[in-house]
């Protein structure tokens, strides 16, 4: 991606005051959103991506979460490792070890971010808001962080899928009836001042909806630099997962002003933050969009494509199974990709993100969520048969890979 320069401009929302907005610098030439066309997205290749995993870490940090792992002060995590032709395959995982058989419960911190256009105006003349906060409650009584049934146990998504991969393990009385007491949890979040981030004149391009909603597509170049400077002034702890999320809003590169391509939901991290002696702080984060279904569908023409939890569920299931950025796997060709597509790490969202339907149907509390599917361990490992759940190689839709990877030509 390009890093194009930007300035920050961050805003603490406590209520969208006049106060607040006195501050917003509006465009001399304000312009009104465009209004929502399919054939604009198509033109720009709207795929529905995320970000490669990336990792914000000195060497020796990088090093030290597989080699001295004592040294790091982040996450709880595990290490482990697989062999493929020879060769070994070390991994880290948020959590503890399967054979622990015990559960661990991850503290986490969300931020709602919400944005405010000064080059767009609504037709009163008013800078236009999206506003993230109003869909706190579905996102945080969703299937992260509230149990729901799974064949792997009455728990949250992520730890379902973790479940999944080492049920081998962690089904000790071999009745497969997912009893047994190994859990990754996430805590109930604690929600952080929500903040309101001020996009300046060329770094987005909104839309309107015939109902009247507005959604954005946002330079990733200027998101990603708003959330570096986030996580440095908002009260995050270095032992949480930090999620942060958007609404009704893509990301994709700009250049003059203009989109090139679309549409990114989001990534995760990992961010070498201090060191104090021996110690290296990492702080993993989380971040996606969350797109209401008349969003969801007017840019992808499928109402459940990043909308709800979809995307926030690929982040957080691969800052779990892959935290620090640098769990390296044999060289893929990544399902439902061009030919010569490949990747080489442990990123179990990308694998299916190419598929469709990418996503499953989970209800709770009468709401439906679309949590994606992810790949298992075992098919990053080559490993036939699987020796997942029900010899699956993906979950919770073991449909959507029924085999282990294809090599890449560089591992043939």
């Amino acid at each position: 991606m390009r890093n194009l320069g930007v300035g920050i401009c961050l805003l603490v929302l406590f209520s969208l005051t006049n106060n607040i907005f006195a501050q917003i610098k509006k465009s001399p030439n304000p312009r009104q959103p465009v209004a929502a066309d399919p054939s604009f997205f198509r033109s720009l290749g709207s795929t529905p991506t995320h970000m490669a995993a990336s990792s914000n870490m000195s060497a020796d940090a990088s090093a030290a979460t597989m080699q001295q792992p004592q040294r790091i002060v982040s996450v709880p995590t595990f290490i482990s490792a697989f062999r493929f032709h020879g060769q070994v395959f070390p991994y880290t995982m948020i959590g503890q070890a399967p054979q622990a058989h015990s559960t661990t419960v991850i503290p986490t911190s969300y931020v709602p971010i919400s944005f405010v256009f000064d080059e767009f105006v609504d037709q009163n003349g008013n800078n236009i808001v999206i506003d993230a906060t109003a869909i706190n409650n579905e996102i945080l009584n969703s299937p992260e962080f509230l149990p729901s049934p799974f064949s792997t146990g009455n728990t949250q998504f992520t730890d379902a899928v973790q479940r999944a991969e080492f049920f081998h393990i962690i089904n000790r009385d071999g009745d497969n009836d997912a009893d047994d007491s190994w859990h990754t949890l996430f805590g109930r979040p604690r929600i952080l001042t929500p903040v309101l981030v001020e996009v300046p004149v060329g770094s987005s391009q909104v839309f309107v909806l015939p109902d009247g909603t507005f959604f954005a597509l946002i330079d990733i170049n200027f998101i990603n630099s708003q959330l570096f400077t986030l996580l440095q002034t908002e009260n995050v702890d270095i032992h949480e997962l930090s999620i942060m999320l958007t609404r009704n809003a893509v990301y994709g590169d700009f250049k003059n002003g203009q989109p090139l391509d679309c549409c990114i939901g989001g990534f995760h991290n990992a961010l070498e933050t201090n060191q104090i002696q021996n110690n290296i702080f990492v702080q993993v984060f989380a971040f996606s969009t969350s797109l209401d279904p008349d969003v969801a569908d007017g840019i992808f023409g499928d109402t459940a494509v990043f909308s709800d939890i979809n995307a926030l569920s690929h982040e957080i299931a691969e800052a779990t199974d892959d935290p620090f950025g640098n769990n390296i796997t044999p060289s893929y060709q990544v399902p439902g990709a061009p030919a010569g597509t490949c990747q080489n790490n442990l990123e179990i969202g990308d694998v299916i993100e190419n598929l469709s339907p990418d996503y499953t149907s989970v209800t709770l509390h009468g709401f439906t969520y679309h949590p994606q599917t992810m790949g298992l361990l075992q098919w990053f490992e080559g490993r036939s048969p699987s020796d997942a759940i029900g010899g699956a190689y993906s979950y919770p839709d073991t449909t959507r890979l029924t085999s282990p990877f294809t090599p890449c030509p560089s591992t043939k």
